[in-house]
């Protein structure tokens, strides 16, 4: 019961954060989303080897049971094109409407993390930006 209560809180603080509108969206902290969030623990910049915790949320619930999550790196030194496959998993979801992880990257650079649902791989359905950068 205590979960769902702080699911509840996290999902409806989101909402008044971004006025969302029933797609999936990913936000970003340095503090555990499970916990609950405010506008002012959403970030986007974080430093080398600090937990990067993150939430995928869907307010209508998810159309699949499982989501492919793709983690992209771009090359800050070139304009155009420089982008790395940085790192891919594939979660299982439990029936509830988001899904939260962390990672800890060691090295500086953009990152943009893509959520797709196992059915359609072609089309992400949510998308997130963020900045890790040197000590």
């Amino acid at each position: 019961m205590k979960k769902l209560l702080l699911l509840f809180c996290l999902i409806l603080q989101i909402f008044t954060l971004g006025g969302c509108k029933g797609e999936p969206f990913i936000v970003f902290s340095a503090q555990d989303p499970k916990n609950g969030l405010n506008k002012n623990q959403i970030e986007y910049n974080f430093k080398k080897e600090q937990p990067i915790y993150y939430a995928i949320i869907s307010p209508k619930g998810f159309e699949d049971d499982m989501l492919r999550i793709s983690l992209t790196k771009k090359d800050t030194k070139t304009e155009f094109g420089g982008y790395t496959n940085y790192r891919n998993k594939t979660v299982k979801l439990n029936r509830e409407n988001y899904y939260s992880d962390y990672y800890i990257i060691r090295e500086e650079g953009i990152f943009v993390m893509q959520a797709f649902s196992v059915r359609n791989l072609n089309k992400a359905i949510a998308t997130g930006i963020f900045r890790v950068y040197a000590n």
